[in-house]
């Protein structure tokens, strides 16, 4: 088998890949249809854990709880972490949406309740705490706990959240930033501490420049295509890219695919899967 498998019940979806030297324990593991967990990862979910369809958890991650739920195509990059100090607590619980990504070396303490929405990326390094403790509360140091909710659509590189904060939706904070106040939804935040430097942000830019923009990376990158900069579409082979809509149409191909993780890499992301060679909505 090449894995330790110590969970009270331990259930895989279809087509799942563990990897040598890992260990899934705890009480109920639910690992979804598509699901890779790398080399030496270590899980341990005290009650439940369930793993969004599609999902990637790299070589040597770890992941530690009580209560976790991670959505539709969660990717950890190695050697991050999710748990820490107090995560096999009573208050310890950690939700999270679709298409979330946690990079290489990153931290998410969850020993107060940690909620997270779609289409959010914690960069490399970056670290969310729910609790500061190490020296004596009784002596005045600044122990502190509190749980940390972050909105749709945020972005944390390198970055630091303290206890207690709420980030809304469509928020950017910059690199190495220290959030240790709320930030609303609609901003950009820099330095430490963060402070909001831009609202009313992002700026919706006009789908011919879009389109322009997608053309021009998608040559360098050797991508052959027809473009509808009106529409905002873009056409590989035998298939359709309706990005206003986030719509894909057609069957899908070797270079459709790759179409499809290279708009991913523009933050272009689309609710479809492949099924039976053609495009299709999310099923789930």
């Amino acid at each position: 088998m090449g894995y330790s498998d110590e969970a009270e019940d331990l259930v895989l979806g279809k087509a799942v890949t563990i990897g040598e030297g890992a260990r899934i324990a705890g009480g109920k593991i639910v690992l979804g249809d598509g699901v890779v967990v790398g080399r030496r990862v270590d899980i341990e979910v005290t009650e439940r854990l369930v793993v969004g369809k599609g999902s990637l958890i790299r070589d040597g991650t770890i992941l530690h709880g009580r209560r976790v739920e991670l959505g539709r195509e969660f990717y950890a990059n190695h050697d991050a972490e999710i748990g820490g100090g107090s995560c096999f607590e009573a208050t310890s619980s950690l939700k999270i949406g679709y298409w979330f990504h946690l990079g290489s070396y990153a931290m998410v303490n969850t020993a107060m309740p940690v909620t997270i929405g779609n289409e959010v990326g914690l960069g490399r390094f970056t670290n969310l705490y729910t609790h500061g403790a190490y020296l004596s509360m009784a002596e005045g140091f600044p122990v502190t706990y509190g749980p940390i909710t972050l909105g749709n659509r945020v972005w944390l590189p390198s970055a630091t959240v303290n206890p207690g904060v709420t980030i809304g939706d469509d928020v950017v904070v910059g690199v190495g930033s220290l959030v240790m106040h709320d930030i609303p939804s609609n901003s950009l935040a820099v330095g430490v501490p963060a402070k909001v430097v831009k609202e009313h942000y992002p700026v919706r830019p006009p789908v011919e420049d879009v389109i322009g923009r997608v053309r021009a990376q998608f040559d360098a990158w050797g991508v052959r295509g027809e473009y509808d900069p009106k529409r905002g579409v873009v056409r590989i082979g035998s298939a359709t890219f309706q990005i206003p809509e986030r719509r894909i149409d057609g069957s899908s191909s070797k270079e459709t695919e790759r179409v499809r993780n290279l708009l991913r890499r523009l933050g272009i992301r689309f609710r479809y899967e492949v099924v039976d060679g053609a495009y299709a909505p999310w099923s789930d």
